[in-house]
């Protein structure tokens, strides 16, 4: 039961590191494209105009991009500067990054599938056609309708950590695929055990 605990921990964890980054450091990722990009001049806007546009497909492949860096060779170096620390930081069967994405999923999904646009008409229900854009949707798409004061809420706190974990998931399930899962460190010699 522990593990588990642990698990569903680490899995809220990531979660809780994403979206802090993705409210307040957001800058450290859209900021270095966005100079590339004036000064390439493929883009005139300004670094706010900028943000709020084009935040979710390079939060999202910055996480793609994140997934393939090996983390979990930490756990080794922990092991060989702690050998203590060997029943602390135990090996999931499934690594915590492959389902982290889920619990802010579901967040989205009724985020998304409850949000009402406030021009929407009583005999017209819940079905506005600027629900994708309002989640997903460039700054350009936007219309005043879909702009309320929750707006870079569920861009920053649920669309952008949603995609960044999904696309971290498929990446490090790539890097698996592509170089195989690292193996178990072997066990102590029973003269080192802690038992």
């Amino acid at each position: 039961m522990l593990r588990v605990l642990t698990w569903c921990a680490k899995c809220l964890f990531l979660y809780l590191l994403v979206a802090m980054l993705a409210i307040k450091f957001a800058w450290i990722v859209v900021l270095p494209v966005w100079a590339i990009a004036t000064r390439m001049h493929w883009t005139t806007v300004n670094r706010f105009v900028f943000l709020l546009s084009y935040f979710l497909p390079i939060f999202t492949a910055t996480g793609f991009l994140l997934g393939f860096v090996p983390f979990g060779r930490l756990r080794k170096a922990v092991l060989e500067l702690a050998p203590g620390l060997a029943r602390f930081v135990e090996p999931d069967r499934i690594p915590a990054i492959y389902v982290a994405w889920l619990p802010v999923s579901i967040a989205f999904l009724v985020r998304f599938f409850t949000w009402q646009s406030r021009n929407a008409s009583v005999l017209g229900g819940k079905d506005t056609a600027g629900r994708a854009a309002r989640f997903f949707g460039t700054l350009n798409s936007q219309t005043p309708a879909l702009f309320d004061n929750r707006w870079a809420q569920d861009r920053f706190l649920f669309t952008g950590p949603m995609l960044f974990l999904m696309a971290c998931a498929v990446a490090v399930l790539l890097r698996h695929a592509l170089f195989g899962r690292p193996s178990a460190p072997s066990e102590l010699p029973e003269s080192e055990s802690l038992d």
